[in-house]
């Protein structure tokens, strides 16, 4: 019986999610992890493969064939008023924030390691397709090209850089400067690789609720020390503390303003009290550096809309190929049972040369009936067909260098 091969195409691909600019995101922050487990167990049986990309800025979930209804409620059940986007659009937008557009900070590079950690994560687990696979490295690679070849992360500060930079121009550098910081996620970690890559400060201390967790990202930056955040006041005052934490303001952290020369709170609400610099400051200093790379975006809409065609068209070859090679299982076939009733003929005494002359010919014969009755049946829209492949089987014999025909003369 004829088993069609699954097609191989970006209408199997739907994206639902929200992000920042969604009024209802705010309130998934907080428990986005736990929904992300949910959607990969609840998704998966009823796709052929799914990837949740979720970081602080978007929660999106891409479905490969999604079981129609059901797997719509399962979103509908674990995010509030989700977006949905379809096939070539869905595509669109995962390149669109590989590359940096989507993103609240305009070319900001963090988002592409998010995207390629997000498809690797699933991938691992055995939870990504074929198509899937296709979609995540286009996207990945066109981010990174867009970066290469165009100007969108020339000077680009997402907020934590930038509330860092704002530190270091309120006191003229942070070589040789003690610097605090409050939180352990995305945004702190953030701040440190900045700070340590870019300054030699003196000191470096990370403190967070969980002491674990402010020892791991103490390891974005040598020689810093982690200590929790009720342990705060207990340490001398340093030059700049940068806080990104999240759950509102915290009683620690009252008192930290008279402890430090300059402080920098990007955490929505602040978490301490009287900051010199709150995300509002620091996103006026992020559009101030943004302009000029604004006048790329154009670039780069056409670079993704490049590589959009490259995906279709790669796409296509597979689905073609999938074809291909369920033709040549069946031609297989044809040449194992040729090669048994050939075995029977030599055995029960038949010249083994003609024996093999009849059963290449009736391999030939049965494997190209299928496409020699296809074309017959309507010459004048698939004659060329036939002209077509006369010509390339003719190239196959000029090749060989022998004569039409292809069968050199008996020199014997």
């Amino acid at each position: 019986m004829y088993s069609e091969p699954e097609d191989l195409g970006l209408q199997s691909l739907l994206a639902y999610g929200v992000t920042f600019r969604d009024s209802c995101f705010a309130d998934l922050l907080p428990v986005a992890e736990g929904i992300k487990r949910r959607a990969y167990e609840l998704l998966a049986p009823l796709s052929r493969g799914v990837v949740v990309l979720s970081t602080c800025n978007r929660f999106e979930v891409y479905l490969d064939s999604p079981a129609p209804g059901r797997s719509e409620e399962v979103i509908r059940s674990l995010l509030k008023a989700p977006w949905l986007l379809e096939g070539e659009e869905a595509a669109r937008h995962l390149l669109r924030v590989a590359a940096g557009l989507e993103s609240q900070i305009v070319g900001e590079d963090e988002v592409l390691g998010q995207v390629r950690d997000a498809w690797l994560e699933a991938r691992r687990a055995g939870l990504t397709s074929e198509l899937l696979d296709a979609v995540f490295h286009s996207a990945i690679s066109a981010g990174a090209r867009a970066r290469r070849e165009t100007r969108i992360s020339k000077g680009v500060l997402g907020y934590p850089q930038a509330a860092v930079e704002l530190g270091a121009r309120a006191l003229g550098d942070l070589d040789g400067r003690r610097v605090l910081v409050v939180g352990a996620g995305m945004a702190a970690r953030a701040m440190l690789r900045h700070l340590c890559a870019k300054w030699r400060p003196a000191s470096v201390i990370v403190a967070d609720r969980n002491p674990a967790r402010a020892s791991e990202a103490a390891n974005e930056c040598p020689g810093a020390k982690a200590i929790s955040l009720i342990d705060v006041n207990a340490i001398d005052s340093v030059d700049l503390a940068l806080v990104a934490i999240k759950g509102g303001p915290r009683p620690e952290l009252t008192n930290l303003r008279s402890r430090c020369k300059v402080l920098a709170d990007i955490s929505t609400p602040p978490a301490s009290t009287l900051p010199d610099y709150t995300a509002r400051e620091v996103e006026v200093f992020v559009e101030e550096s943004a302009r000029a790379r604004l006048e790329e975006v154009p670039k780069v809409e056409a670079l993704l809309e490049e590589e959009l065609d490259r995906l279709k068209a790669f796409l296509k070859r597979k689905s073609v190929d999938r074809y291909l090679s369920q033709i040549m299982k069946v031609i297989g076939l044809i040449v194992e049972e040729e090669a048994r009733v050939t075995a029977k003929r030599i055995a029960g005494g038949e010249d083994p040369h003609e024996a093999v002359l009849t059963a290449l010919n009736s391999t030939v014969k049965r494997a190209f009936f299928p496409l020699l009755s296809y074309i017959r049946e309507d010459p004048d829209s698939r004659g060329h067909l036939a002209r077509e492949l006369a010509k390339r089987y003719e190239s196959m014999l000029s090749l060989r260098g022998e004569g039409y025909g292809g069968v050199p003369e008996d020199k014997a």
